[in-house]
């Protein structure tokens, strides 16, 4: 049963070093989610995301620049790494839960 406390044990350290690489890279990444705006017959992005209470919008550019795509591309990469996070968030508690059993 020891070796099993063991496994359970390394598995831990495994996840919490995930954990807080995908936290560090999270936080090089714009929060919030983007939003299309049409001004004067054409599209801008804006990066909606919330300050205290507040949404705020900050501008990125027309839909089609390189700026616009650059900005997608962290958000989707954003939500992948958020999905990831919260799988590993799950598995730790699963192991922390099988640690707090019988030695």
């Amino acid at each position: 049963m020891a070796m099993v406390f063991a496994i359970l044990e390394e598995e831990k350290r495994r996840l919490l070093s995930l954990k807080a690489r995908y936290e560090r890279q999270l936080s090089e990444l714009p929060k919030g989610s983007l939003s299309r705006k049409k001004r004067w017959n054409r599209e801008y992005l804006y990066l909606a995301y919330r300050e205290s209470d507040k949404v705020k919008f900050e501008y990125v550019g027309p839909v089609d620049s390189d700026a616009a795509q650059e900005v997608k591309a962290k958000v989707r990469q954003r939500k992948v790494l958020e999905e990831k996070l919260s799988q590993v968030e799950d598995n730790l508690a699963d192991v922390e839960r099988g640690l707090r059993g019988k030695r």
